[in-house]
């Protein structure tokens, strides 16, 4: 790996970082002396508090943010603006598994507008900071989405619907966004990655599936390792493609629709009219 560069002054914007992952990467680059501006639903959450009782080098702010609800991510969006001239960092990192299919304010089905449409809001509504960088990285975190398809006649799972796969679907739905977004920042040097940090003892399956929490109890990795592997992706100076896929520490290459410019292309354009980007 190359040598890592200083975090220390550096912006980084991340979602769901009071929790699991994210409240792991949030702490790990605020103590390396980072800016970091934590979006999250409930600014008063335990997590929230931790967080902000944190001793750290660097500095850590809180913005309210329900990606349910594509009003607070435009809001939250602004401030951030407001607030930073320049976004070295953006971590897409929150998610939900819900059990029942549910629709958000919006009328979007809620796994897919949490997990996806919203970073993909959101990542646009900071482009113009990103680039503003010249070296910004953005992360989407996302899972193994080889054997995934999505179904462009039913983005919003009202034919049939499970947690497991709607969850694939909107991961598969970061990885095929990440390929245009990477266009709209080609030649700024900046970077986007998709990284999958493996099995997580997050917390984020509780209420599921009763076996995979199991399971995941017994093999996953802690948050704080899997942050550790994420800042180790970050700080290697070595160039990737991008968009690149990481598995752990690892570049992999990816299968299947996951590769599909075509769908790539069609999904921006019907996700720009669902959020009422353009």
């Amino acid at each position: 790996m190359g040598a890592a560069p200083s975090m220390r002054g550096k912006v980084a914007v991340i979602t769901g970082g009071t929790s699991g992952i994210g409240l792991a990467t949030a702490s790990a680059l605020a103590r390396q002396g980072a800016r970091v501006t934590v979006l999250c639903r409930r600014t008063g959450s335990d997590g929230a508090k931790k967080l902000t009782a944190l001793k750290v080098l660097g500095e850590i702010s809180l913005i309210e943010c329900d990606l349910g609800r594509l009003a607070s991510v435009r809001a939250a969006a602004r401030q951030v603006a407001d607030r930073c001239g320049v976004v070295h960092l953006l971590v897409n990192n929150a998610a939900v598994f819900l059990r029942e299919r549910a629709e958000s304010a919006d009328g979007l089905e809620m796994t897919f507008q949490v997990n996806y449409l919203s970073h993909f809001l959101l990542s646009n509504l900071l482009l113009d900071r990103l680039k503003a960088a010249r070296d910004a990285r953005v992360v989407n975190m996302v899972a193994p989405v080889d054997s995934i398809r999505l179904d462009f006649d039913d983005l919003m799972s009202k034919r049939s619907y499970s947690f497991l796969s709607a969850s694939a679907r909107s991961k598969l739905a970061l990885v095929l966004a990440a390929r245009r977004l990477a266009e709209r920042l080609s030649g700024t040097g900046a970077r986007v990655l998709c990284y999958y940090p493996g099995l997580v003892r997050s917390g984020i399956f509780e209420g599921t599936s009763r076996v995979l929490k199991a399971l995941i109890d017994v093999v996953g990795a802690t948050p704080a390792q899997a942050a550790a592997n994420l800042l180790a992706i970050l700080a290697d100076a070595a160039p990737t493609e991008s968009p690149a896929f990481f598995e752990r520490t690892r570049v992999r290459p990816l299968k299947g629709m996951a590769t599909d410019a075509e769908a790539a292309s069609r999904l921006w354009e019907m996700s720009s009219r669902l959020v009422g980007f353009t």
